[in-house]
């Protein structure tokens, strides 16, 4: 079964590539494009694509707000951002709003693809640089205590549950 694709971006030689590209992999179709945050909201209710590609800076509504707005339209929609911005605060907005992941337009084609499949799966997809940027406000609160470490906390048969649930068992 094919994953089902919006792009959303305000960009048209952008949404084309993307297209061409993303239609070319076997089980990956494009069944719909938005160029702004409301269109992708009314296309993303029309169409119920898996994962909605989202853009972040587009007119008249913003990717976050649009992806806010379509997690509580379509709550099995999955969006996906892809973004110039490496700004840590897009990254955290994002992923309040309900984004299943975060990622550069700078990336490899095959990141994206990639990543595509990892949200398809259920999983979050955050790009190397998105995941540095969590880790870094993580250890920053922590030194801060505003966050406990909660691993120091576990007992020694937890952390090898949480080691071997991490390692993909069940």
């Amino acid at each position: 079964m094919k994953i089902k694709i919006l792009l959303a971006d305000d960009h048209t030689i952008l949404r084309a590539g993307l297209k061409m590209m993303l239609n070319a992999q076997p089980d990956m179709e494009v069944v719909g494009e938005a160029q702004d945050g409301r269109q992708a909201i009314a296309e993303t209710h029309r169409l119920h694509p898996d994962i909605v590609l989202m853009d972040i800076t587009m007119p008249d509504m913003n990717g976050i707000e649009a992806t806010r707005q379509i997690k509580k339209l379509v709550p099995d929609a999955k969006v996906l951002v892809l973004t110039m911005h490496e700004n840590d605060e897009y990254v955290f907005q994002a992923l309040r709003a309900g984004a299943s992941g975060y990622m550069l337009k700078e990336a490899a084609d095959t990141e994206l693809i990639s990543a595509l499949h990892i949200i398809s799966s259920g999983q979050f997809y955050l790009s190397p640089i998105a995941q540095s940027v969590m880790v870094g406000d993580y250890l920053q609160r922590v030194r801060a205590g505003e966050e406990r470490d909660s691993y120091s906390s576990l007992t020694e048969r937890e952390r090898e549950i949480l080691k071997l649930v991490a390692e993909g068992y069940t």
